[in-house]
């Protein structure tokens, strides 16, 4: 709509549509045919029409000079030149792009393809297995799916080499992993140590558990201590290494009635004879300290951090916690403290930030007992905290008996705020020993990323080889997502590897047509799509490219 400004009156005309109509003039003998066209518009609340012009004589413009008139226009209309561009011009498809690039060259920069190929050598495959490795990779990093879904995902994504995998490869890339899996990490962890320049002084060390929907492989999938608080089902035991820069260089699947401590001198003989680590520092949790475990570590020639249970062991409890002395201000979350205690050596850890918490969690705890005991509705005590603090008194056969509050443990658990004690045999200062230990985040964060991100679970597979390939494969979606992260902070960039990866999902790949002639069309790079290109070292592809 727009307003014309009749230039006699002065008045505004709302004009609404124009058309063509045909205008006849009757004469005695002869009817004649105009052609005009016409203009509606509003005035004073009403429609009104007027003639803008008269083209013509219909019959003779239909000879011939219709048809010119016609075709003139139409330079003029907007959307008349995208239909008849369209004739000319059809899209197939749409599929993603930027990201299978981004992640091969990755892959080709760890030298996986190398690595794969000399251990396929030894097979009569007759399918690109180590096309279908990546394939597993690249769908746990981007749409983490069961194998046969993955099969689905693959007319989404665009990739030549992809077009004739099928899902029964999916399952015989499992068991190709599972045979290799030693000597391809090895392998690798070579390559990972060349391309960011390792010097790997330090190992950490932790264990997660994983649960299975169903019943799981006989023999590996079994019951035991649930870090997802589902006891009720079977599970199997990850163990993973990593660098002190957080680089994940192996992982070991064990049978899920195992014990953390007892998957450690398994650990070990991978440091020693897979990566052939003679002298690093090895960075536990408490799960691991028992003295069979010390010994495995003395015999292997390790120098090792391990926290302690503090409560539990005598040397500690009753000795370390108790000796006068200053902590040393580390930094306003870190204080720390050396103690020997005969020949073993002690680094006591404090957070007066931590400490705070601990201190008001236990008075909430104890004034809720308080209550429940002077109502009488103390029955059952749930958490080990609350059981803590209290006592029994009579027989325990008595049913008169009566829980009360132990205020002399309760005095006692104070001096545990906020605080961690770590057993060591370095000559690392007691700040150099709290600080490595600190760091053992990194690891309990890659479990975080590789059971959520990468989504490790559910598992729908039932052989216990290909349960330990479907954990390789994750193993390695979670080094490549690393090895990404740790290229964008080389070229100054902190921003998040998802929020990157989100813009780099965008970039698609669109086959046109053009005349019937096939083009591959580049989608343009939005927001930081191309920091991820330029990370890998990578130019994006041309923008139009004939098939």
């Amino acid at each position: 709509m727009y307003f014309l400004l009749d230039k006699l009156g002065g008045t505004a005309y709302d004009i609404s549509a124009m058309f063509v109509r045909v205008k006849k003039f009757s004469g005695k003998r002869t009817t004649r045919q105009y052609l005009q066209v016409v203009e509606s518009f509003r005035k004073d609340g009403k429609m009104r029409q007027r003639v803008l012009c008269t083209l013509g004589r219909l019959e003779r413009l239909q000879e011939g000079g219709l048809d010119a008139l016609i075709e003139g226009l139409t330079k003029f209309s907007r959307k008349l030149a995208v239909i008849r561009a369209s004739q000319d011009l059809l899209a197939d498809w749409s599929k993603e792009y930027g990201a299978v690039l981004v992640f091969r060259k990755l892959w080709e920069e760890l030298k996986m393809e190398q690595i794969l190929k000399g251990h396929l050598s030894f097979h009569r495959y007759k399918s690109d297995i180590g096309e279908a490795i990546f394939v597993l990779v690249l769908n746990r990093i981007l749409e983490p799916y069961s194998k046969r879904r993955a099969e689905l995902w693959l007319e989404e994504v665009y990739e030549p080499r992809f077009s004739k995998l099928k899902l029964q490869h999916f399952y015989r890339c499992l068991d190709f992993l599972d045979e290799h899996k030693p000597e391809i990490e090895e392998e690798l962890f070579g390559e990972v140590k060349d391309l960011f320049n390792l010097e790997l002084d330090v190992v950490f060390y932790d264990t997660t558990s994983v649960y299975f929907e169903g019943e799981g492989p006989e023999g590996l999938a079994q019951k035991g201590y649930s870090k997802d608080k589902r006891p009720d089902l079977n599970q199997i035991l990850i163990g993973v290494l990593m660098t002190k820069e957080g680089i994940p260089i192996g992982c070991e699947v064990f049978p899920g009635n195992c014990y953390d401590g007892s998957t450690l001198k398994c650990a070990l003989e991978v440091l020693s004879k897979r990566f052939h680590l003679k002298r690093v520092i090895f960075v536990g949790d408490r799960a691991m300290v028992s003295q069979e475990n010390l010994s495995y570590l003395d015999d292997f020639g390790y120098e090792y951090i391990l926290g302690v249970r503090m409560r539990q062991l005598k040397d500690v409890n009753k000795e370390a916690l108790s000796r006068a002395g200053r902590y040393h201000l580390v930094n306003k979350s870190l204080r720390v403290k050396e103690v020997k205690v005969g020949e073993v050596r002690y680094v006591l850890c404090f957070n007066p930030e931590e400490a705070k918490k601990d201190e008001e969690e236990r008075k909430a705890i104890v004034k809720n007992l308080e209550e429940k005991i002077q109502s009488g509705s103390l029955r059952k005590v749930l958490t080990k905290d609350a059981q803590r603090y209290l006592k029994l008194e009579g027989d325990r056969q008595d049913a008169s008996q009566k829980f009360s509050l132990n205020y002399q443990k309760i005095e006692k658990e104070a001096r545990y705020d906020g605080k961690y004690v770590l057993r060591t045999n370095t000559e690392l200062s007691a700040e150099e020993v709290a600080l490595a230990y600190k760091n053992l985040w990194l690891v309990e964060n890659t479990f975080r990323n590789i059971k959520d991100i990468l989504k490790i679970r559910p598992i729908f597979l039932w052989t216990p080889a290909r349960v330990r390939g479907h954990v390789f494969v994750c193993f390695l979606a979670f080094l490549l997502t690393v090895t990404l992260q740790k290229k964008l902070l080389q070229v100054g960039t902190k921003e998040s590897l998802w929020n990157i990866l989100r813009d780099v999902r965008k970039v698609k790949a669109v086959l046109l047509r053009v005349k019937n002639e096939p083009y591959l069309v580049r989608t343009e790079l939005k927001g930081m799509a191309h920091l991820a290109f330029k990370a890998v070292g990578l130019s994006p592809p041309s923008r139009v490219k004939p098939l």
